[in-house]
């Protein structure tokens, strides 16, 4: 199953445009740089009432677990973590293993969803 591993993330107030840039920037240099994420996608988000007030989000993914706990590990996440961290006032991550049962056409898929720590 595929790892899905979900961060969330709301800038401080004063953070500016160019401050956020660089958080995006240095999201989107992990896929080069650590070779456990098969792929990234990344974006601000688009409002909701749930949305708990977050900015923007990340998602990777891994293979399996084992790759996860690579990526975790890895010099390049720890320090992608320290640029982040004070630019940001909440974050919130979790991760879920997702395979794909069945494709019914029109975009509409059928997941297995299990989540993981």
């Amino acid at each position: 199953m595929t790892i899905h591993h979900i961060v969330l993330y709301k800038f401080k107030p004063e953070v500016t445009p160019e401050q956020k840039q660089g958080v995006r920037d240095s999201v989107s240099a992990l896929l080069s740089q650590i070779p456990a994420i098969q792929s990234i996608i990344t974006g601000e988000t688009v409002y909701n009432h749930l949305g708990h007030g977050f900015d923007e989000g990340v998602i990777f993914l891994f293979e399996n677990e084992a790759k996860l706990n690579e990526y975790r590990s890895h010099k390049a996440h720890i320090d992608y973590q320290e640029v982040a961290k004070p630019l940001t006032q909440g974050r919130s991550c979790f991760c879920l293993k997702i395979a794909v049962i069945e494709w019914l056409g029109a975009g509409l898929l059928i997941f297995d969803i299990e989540s993981s720590a």
